[in-house]
């Protein structure tokens, strides 16, 4: 099940991933009253948290990925337009819940992608 795609901004590379609200409202409940959830993610065959954080207080949780997010850009080299979906993972084996794909922005040459 694919819970959100989204084409990276220059702030998702460089800080934080800005997550769709309603994402954050399937896992508020594992929140349990924390501002903050560690999710287990897999990319590929590599197995790795990323925090989940939500604003402490007001009306709107801007939800963000945080902790283990801008280390996983600079690994894979990511850049803003490059696009990732965050999945369901499959076979939730050791407690991985979700799956992320990256899709690389394609390389203009010409008028023809590359």
């Amino acid at each position: 099940m694919e819970y959100f795609k989204k084409e990276l901004s220059s702030t998702d590379i460089n800080k934080r991933l800005a997550v769709p609200t309603r994402f954050f409202q399937l896992i508020r409940p594992r929140f349990k009253g924390n501002h903050f959830l560690d999710l287990k993610v897999k990319y590929k065959n590599q197995k790795m948290g990323l925090r989940c954080c939500r604003r402490k207080e007001g009306t709107h949780p801007k939800p963000v990925l945080t902790k283990g997010w801008v280390e996983f850009v600079r690994r894979e080299k990511l850049k803003a337009g490059d696009r990732i979906v965050l999945e369901e993972e499959d076979e939730a084996t050791a407690g991985v819940e979700f799956r992320i794909e990256v899709q690389k922005k394609p390389f203009r040459l010409f008028g023809k992608d590359i």
